[in-house]
C-alpha cells in the first residue's frame, strides 16, 4: 500500500507527462500555430524600434508602434470570437495568414517611421485573426477535463517561441540584415496559412441554429474580463518600467539576472503546472498565482538588490504563468458553447485592454511621484483583481 507521500509524488510526476488527449492532431496544429505567430511578431517586434530609430524616428513614434498593433488586436478579438462561433476557426486563420503575408511583404516597400507604425495595423489585425482562432479551437478541442493542460500547453508553445525570438532575429539581421528578417516573417506567415489548412475539415463549430446579431462580448466574460484587467495593469509594470527603473538606480547589470530568470522559470512553471488546474480545480489556482503575482510587483518597490529582484522575479513568473491559461479555462468552463468563441475573444481583449490603459496609467503615476509608488500602484491592482476574483466565486462557494 502507498504512503500519502508516494500518492504526491507519483501526481506531480504525472503531471510531467503531456496526457495523450492533448496531443491529439489538431491541438498539436494548434500550438505549432501559436509558435509560428510569436516567432513572426516578437522577431518584428525587438528590431522594428530599431528599424524605426535607424530611419530617423523619435522615441514617441517608436511607443507608437506597439500602441497601434495592441490596439487594433484589442478590437478585433471579440468580434474574431464572435466569427468562430458562426464559421469555425480556419476560416477565420486563413485571412490572418493573408495579412500577415502582405505585411510582411510591405515591409520592404517602406522606408519612413510613418509607414513602419501604420503597418502594424495590420500586424494587429493578424494577430488577433490567428491567435484567438487557434486558442478558441484548442479549448474546444480539448476533452473538458483536459482543457487547463491543453490551454497551458498552448500557452507554453507561444512562451518558448517568446523567449526564442529576439536572439533568433538578432542572428537574422547580423546575416542578411531587415530584408532577410522580412522574409523569415513571410515565410513564417505561409507555414501558418498551411497550417490552418492542415486542420481536419470535421473540427466542430459551436454556432448552430439562427444566426445571432453582432455583440462586442460576451456577458459570460465580463467578470473575468475585469479581474485580468486589474492584473494585467501590473504585467505592463514588467516589461515597461523595471528596466527604467534599476538602471536609474545604477544596477543595470541586475537586469539579465531578472528578465533571465523571469523567462526561464515562467516556461518551468508553465511545463510543471499545466494540470493543475485540472487536478486541484481553476480556482485553487487562479487564488495562490495571483496573490504570487501581486506580492512580486510589491517587490519591485524595494531599492533593487539582486535577492529582491530574483524573488520578484519568481513570484511574477509563478503567478503569471498559469494566470492566463487558468482564466481562460474558467471562462470556456462556464460558458455555454454556442458563445465560447466570443467569450475568449472578450478575455483576450481584456488583456491588450489591460496593457494599454496599465501602461499609460503607471507611467502617469510614476511621472507624478517615483518608480516605487509605480510598483505599489501596479500592486494594488493585482490585490484588486484577487478581490473581484474572490467576490465572483463566493456566491457559489456559498452554495456549496
Amino acid at each position: 500500500m502507498r504512503t500519502d507521500r508516494q500518492v504526491v509524488a507519483a501526481t506531480w510526476l504525472g503531471m510531467l507527462v503531456p496526457t495523450p488527449a492533448v496531443l491529439a492532431r489538431t491541438l498539436l496544429t494548434c500550438y505549432a500555430l501559436s509558435a509560428a505567430l510569436h516567432l513572426a511578431t516578437i522577431s518584428l517586434s525587438t528590431l522594428l524600434p530599431l528599424h524605426v530609430v535607424e530611419l530617423g524616428g523619435t522615441k514617441t513614434q517608436v511607443g507608437l508602434l506597439f500602441s497601434v498593433m495592441t490596439v487594433v488586436s484589442m478590437v478585433v478579438r471579440p468580434s474574431v470570437g464572435g466569427w468562430i462561433d458562426r464559421y469555425g476557426a480556419r476560416p477565420v486563420i486563413l485571412p490572418g495568414a493573408a495579412v500577415l503575408v502582405g505585411t510582411s511583404f510591405a515591409f520592404h516597400a517602406v522606408g519612413t517611421p510613418t509607414a513602419l507604425i501604420g503597418l502594424m495595423a495590420g500586424l494587429g489585425l493578424s494577430s488577433g485573426l490567428i491567435s484567438t482562432p487557434a486558442s478558441v479551437l484548442t479549448a474546444q478541442a480539448a476533452p473538458p477535463e483536459h482543457r487547463g493542460e491543453a490551454l497551458s500547453t498552448y500557452y507554453l508553445a507561444s512562451s518558448v517561441a517568446v523567449a526564442a525570438a529576439p536572439p533568433a532575429a538578432f542572428a537574422l539581421l547580423q546575416g542578411g540584415g531587415m530584408p532577410l528578417v522580412f522574409s523569415i516573417v513571410t515565410v513564417l506567415a505561409v507555414v501558418i496559412g498551411l497550417l490552418a489548412v492542415s486542420l481536419p475539415p470535421d473540427v466542430r463549430r459551436t454556432a448552430s441554429g439562427p444566426t445571432r446579431r453582432l455583440r462586442l462580448w460576451s456577458r459570460h466574460a465580463l467578470p473575468a474580463s475585469g479581474v485580468l484587467i486589474l492584473t494585467t495593469m501590473g504585467q505592463s509594470a514588467v516589461y515597461a518600467f523595471v528596466p527604467l527603473a534599476v538602471i536609474a538606480s545604477g544596477k543595470s547589470a541586475l537586469l539579465m539576472w531578472f528578465f533571465g530568470l523571469y523567462s526561464s522559470w515562467l516556461i518551468v512553471c508553465r511545463a510543471f503546472l499545466r494540470a493543475l488546474s485540472d487536478r486541484v480545480g481553476r480556482a485553487h489556482v487562479l487564488e495562490p498565482a495571483i496573490a504570487a503575482f501581486a506580492l512580486g510587483l510589491f517587490l519591485l518597490a524595494l531599492p533593487p538588490t539582486r535577492m529582491s529582484l530574483l524573488t520578484s522575479a519568481v513570484l511574477l513568473a509563478s503567478g503569471a504563468s498559469v494566470m492566463y491559461p487558468t482564466l481562460l479555462a474558467l471562462v470556456v468552463d462556464r460558458t455555454p458553447e454556442p458563445e465560447r468563441g466570443l467569450a475568449m475573444g472578450t478575455v483576450s481583449a481584456a488583456w491588450d485592454f489591460g496593457i494599454v490603459v496599465g501602461a499609460a496609467l503607471l507611467g502617469f503615476i510614476i511621472d507624478l511621484s517615483s518608480y516605487r509608488v509605480g510598483f505599489v500602484a501596479a500592486g494594488i491592482a493585482a490585490i484588486m483583481g484577487l478581490t473581484t476574483f474572490l467576490a465572483m466565486e463566493l456566491p457559489g462557494r456559498e452554495g456549496e
